[in-house]
């Protein structure tokens, strides 16, 4: 796994998944308590020219540091579960039903990190895997939040819905209700679909309930990672307020 700029390093060190890292000459400055950290946990410091770190990064912008580690560590579903189990109505999942940009991918984990989501589920096919470009997208928070990988995410969704999770799958359309009338009071499982595609049918049945962003503006809908984000921050605005004018 390469970790790409200052920020994506230092996540990295942080979690102590960085083995090596290539710095320009005029990052060193600004980037001396980094530097210092990082050989003091035993992480290869290069000083590297320019040219270099661009050859590394194949044209991928850096800002002068670059970094490798070991592939990225997946969670397991079991954990997941177990999470929902143990905070019941607090838990908070996100499933993405195909989302293949990464960089899409890479903006729904920052936000999820961000809400403290208790996990993220890919499905292992028809979705992005947790790259490079993910992990720059997320500006390396990728690995602040559990990802795990399913092979069926069907089969996934009924196992949360088992443990306590209520599916909400976000989908435009007849059948829909507005997101701004929920309450969010118990274990939420929010599942977004692919891009231009939406959720896929077999997804779509398994969902308790289809939830839909209202726009005033006549946009017909957002992108998968603003969704994403502007969701997942309602809920916990609507878990702060608690109000007893919407009912679940």
């Amino acid at each position: 796994m390469r970790y790409l700029g200052p920020h994506a390093c230092e996540e990295a060190l942080s979690r102590g998944e960085l083995h090596t890292v290539w710095i320009a000459p005029a990052a060193f400055g600004r980037l001396a308590k980094f530097v210092g950290e990082a050989r003091a946990a035993g992480v290869v410091v290069h000083r590297e020219p320019m040219e270099g770190i661009d050859r590394r990064s194949q044209g991928q912008r850096h800002q002068g540091v670059l970094g490798e580690g070991g592939a990225f560590a997946y969670a397991e579903f079991e954990d997941v579960l177990a999470a929902v189990k143990e905070k019941g109505d607090a838990a908070l999942i996100l499933a993405l039903d195909g989302v293949t940009d990464p960089h899409n991918l890479g903006a729904i984990l920052r936000s999820a990190a961000a809400a403290a989501v208790d996990g993220v589920i890919l499905p292992e096919r028809r979705s992005a895997a947790v790259n490079d470009t993910v992990v720059r997208a997320s500006a390396g928070t990728a690995g602040r939040v559990p990802v795990c990988r399913v092979v069926n995410l069907g089969r996934a969704l009924d196992d949360l819905k088992e443990a306590g999770g209520w599916i909400y799958g976000l989908a435009a359309g007849e059948g829909s209700r507005d997101y701004l009338k929920e309450s969010f009071d118990r274990a939420t499982v929010l599942v977004m679909g692919a891009e231009g595609e939406g959720l896929h049918q077999k997804i779509r049945e398994r969902c308790d309930g289809l939830l839909h962003i209202p726009m005033p503006g006549g946009i017909e809908s957002l992108n998968v990672s603003a969704a994403a984000a502007v969701t997942l921050f309602r809920v916990i605005a609507r878990r702060g307020q608690a109000s007893p004018e919407v009912s679940p």
